[in-house]
């Protein structure tokens, strides 16, 4: 035994010297039950139990992760916002999965103004902790970078737990007076008046929204209310002033203004008030005049340019319009309509490159308007920038995904960007949340032909003929899917309906009597294409298959008159030829040099190779024939001495 004593005691000594825990985990035991304790006070009233359990907690875990969340608390209810901060992020360190601490850090970067820090650090402890706190402070975060979506979630959500809560209701009115929904907003706004009176806010808000309805009587009142509740609020004298100015009260305007810090004279107001009067009545010049005077008594008024702008623009003095909106941008701001002018007027000039920008600019004030992102995908839609056009739809997409238009218009521009596979997918997406939406159906039907899917190209024809009867595109491409696939029953059906749809169209029945002729259905074939002749008496195609059907069943004399008459029609018709030199060669198979015509003449009928055969035989019979008249001529040249001198014998002897 004595053996392994100096072994124990070596091993004893290495738990002592090297830190071995003694606790056996009791440390952690308790931190685990302070945590759990503090997981209880979301439901928990009463104070002074809530006292005791702090106090606990900080016995139980006084170094750990609940420890420091609990000096947190209590810096915070001390105001030293940034201690606070610091023993929550020494809280997170201890332990990363801390709903509560890191909530609770994220509505104090929201209250330094710290909103990128905010938002993921509220949205990662909502993950574990549904706080209405969280959702309440994110509702206000998304809210002011006009993730207007988002943000009405998130203030919904709060409200859930939150129902008498003023700022909840104003925060959705807020929300609902930027998406132009004037009526919710009134709603919201009332809502939150009638729990909180004296919500500075809300009246703002009231009277914000009735000033720019034109309700001036309504704005004025509920600026009264907000000046009792904050009467030094300069925000709430200048909106009296220019509720006032627009009132024509020009004179308790000038008040209200040097109240909120401005200087506008009745001189001034009442010169804009002109501009503005020459304005609405079309009388650019004067209106004009007036505001530049204006400008003179005060040049750094953003208000008079932008009115100078915009009478300018209306006089049709596009670059004037321009320098008085750069001027006003200069000196303020913060208004994406002033830029959504100036890239329109970039626009109508084809100056691309600075609408664009401009357009870009306005979206930093207005993230969610839909309106200025489908004008920039549709300057880069134009200018063949596909990659940037996709963009701006996908971020309307992502805003509000129910919009068939952006998927439409989205799968467009895969189209023209030859990216055929996504935009079938938008394509599907969009007859998805609109099936009755004609356009996406044909242009869909379009592409599926155009990359051999006939199945769903004919799918997608039958839709659109579900929708449009008479679309004559679709069935055309139907017929011609069905003659592919020898689906002939369908193709029959299909231009029946042609001709109940059009009865008066000759066309209809000449397509019929095709397929009819086909099928070797002569009798219904003839019988279409006289109907289509009947309807129109020159219809060369017609009359041309109906000679052909004849010639088929052995009628010669009836496909020579048809096709004589088809070639009256369109002598430019090959076949019609090609069908009656048939015919001739039926009617006379045995080849004849003359036949007498009509009028009782003979005439030569001769081919073109008999022709040329009966020349070659010609050139013979003339060679053959002038060599015998010469072996002719030389013979007699031999024997007319000879002739001559018997002659004179014969004289002689008689």
């Amino acid at each position: 035994m004595k053996r392994y004593i100096p072994a124990l005691l070596l091993i004893a000594s290495a738990f002592f010297t090297c830190g071995f825990d003694w606790s056996f985990g009791l440390m952690k035991d308790k931190c685990a039950q302070a945590r759990k304790i503090i997981s209880g006070w979301s439901s928990l009233k009463d104070e002074a139990k809530r006292e005791q359990e702090e106090k606990l907690v900080l016995t139980l875990c006084p170094s750990g992760a609940a420890g420091h969340y609990v000096r947190a608390l209590g810096l915070e209810k001390a105001g030293d916002v940034d201690g606070a901060v610091n023993e929550y992020k020494e809280s997170l360190k201890e332990d990363p999965r801390f709903p509560e601490a890191e909530g609770n850090l994220g509505l104090l970067y929201q209250k330094k103004g710290m909103q990128d820090e905010a938002a993921p650090a509220l949205s990662r402890a909502l993950h574990s902790v549904d706080d209405p706190r969280y959702h309440k402070a994110l509702g206000s975060i998304f809210s002011d970078k006009q993730f207007y979506p988002l943000a009405l979630y998130h203030y919904q959500e709060a409200m859930k737990a939150m129902p008498g809560d003023a700022s909840v209701h104003t925060g959705i009115a807020g929300i609902y007076a930027e998406q132009k929904n004037a009526a919710k907003a009134e709603q919201e706004y009332r809502q939150a008046i009638a729990l909180e009176t004296n919500s500075e806010t809300a009246r703002m808000g009231l009277a914000k929204l009735y000033l720019k309805n034109g309700q001036l009587d309504e704005a004025l009142e509920e600026l009264k209310k907000a000046r009792n509740i904050n009467p030094a609020g300069r925000e709430i004298h200048r909106l009296l002033g220019e509720t006032y100015e627009k009132k024509g009260d020009l004179k308790t305007a000038e008040y209200e203004y040097r109240l909120a810090g401005i200087n506008r004279s009745v001189e001034l107001m009442d010169q804009l008030h002109k501009g503005n009067e020459y304005l609405k009545a079309g009388n650019y010049e004067k209106a004009a005049s007036e505001l530049k005077s204006a400008l003179k008594e005060k040049p750094k008024e953003e208000y008079t340019l932008l009115k100078l702008g915009d009478t300018y623009m209306a006089a049709g003095r596009d670059d004037d319009a321009i320098s008085a909106y750069k001027q006003a941008i200069r000196l303020k701001d913060n208004n994406h309509e002033t830029h959504c002018k100036l890239a329109s007027l970039y626009e109508k000039k084809g100056l691309y490159d600075e609408a664009i920008v401009e357009y870009r600019e306005a979206l930093k004030f207005a993230t969610d308007n839909s309106a200025i992102r489908q004008q920039l995908a549709g300057i880069y839609t134009m200018r063949g920038s596909y990659p940037q056009a996709i963009e701006q739809y996908k971020e309307l997409i992502r805003a509000k995904g129910d919009n068939p238009l952006y998927h439409l218009n989205l799968a467009r521009i895969y189209t023209s960007a030859k990216d055929h596979k996504l935009a079938m997918s938008e394509y599907q997406e969009t007859v998805k949340l609109d099936p009755n939406n004609l356009e996406a159906h044909k242009e869909l039907a379009a592409l599926y032909r155009k990359n051999l899917m006939d199945d769903e190209a004919e799918g997608q024809y039958k839709e659109v003929l579900r929708l449009k009867r008479d679309d004559a595109d679709a069935r055309n491409s139907l017929v011609a899917i069905y003659v592919k696939k020898k689906k002939y029953d369908e193709i029959i059906t299909l231009l029946k309906e042609n001709v109940e749809l059009a009865p008066k169209d000759p066309n209809s029945y000449y397509k019929l009597g095709l397929i009819y002729e086909f099928r070797k259905d002569y009798d219904s074939a003839t019988a279409e294409y006289r109907k289509a002749v009947e309807l129109k008496k020159d219809h060369a195609k017609a009359l041309n298959a109906m000679g052909r059907v004849y010639l088929k069943t052995g009628n010669f004399t009836e496909a020579k008159e048809v096709l004589e008459e088809a070639k009256k029609a369109d002598p430019g018709l090959e076949e019609t030829s090609v069908l009656l030199s048939n015919i001739r060669g039926e009617l006379s198979p045995e080849p004849q040099t003359y036949r007498k015509k009509s009028h009782g003449k003979p005439s030569k009928v001769k081919s073109s190779r008999k022709t040329k055969k009966s020349g070659k035989g010609k050139q013979k019979a003339t060679k053959a024939k002038k060599s015998s008249k010469a072996k002719k001529s030389a013979m007699k040249s031999t024997k007319k001495p000879a002739k001559k001198i018997t002659k004179k014998s014969s004289k002689k002897k008689k």
